[in-house]
């Protein structure tokens, strides 16, 4: 089955899956996400993304991502 980027408005295949909480920074920029397998409080879901959106939360979350890499060593 393949899977659609949940990104409204994208109609790209997704490349990529990301936790939620992980994935809600593209938000703040202005989009709206589509969550799959959300079982909250304790099961925040999934997030679909394409390539093009996958490399724009690379971008917005690359330092955040380095505080984590480096609290955890």
């Amino acid at each position: 089955m393949e899977r659609m980027c949940s990104v409204e408005g994208c109609g790209k295949e997704a490349v990529h899956e990301l936790s939620y909480n992980d994935a809600k920074i593209l938000e703040g920029e202005g989009l709206k996400l589509k969550v799959y397998h959300a079982r909250p409080p304790r099961r925040p879901g999934v997030v679909y993304l394409c390539e093009e959106h996958y490399k724009l939360w690379k971008k917005l979350s690359k330092r955040e991502r380095k505080i984590r890499e480096l609290t955890m060593k």
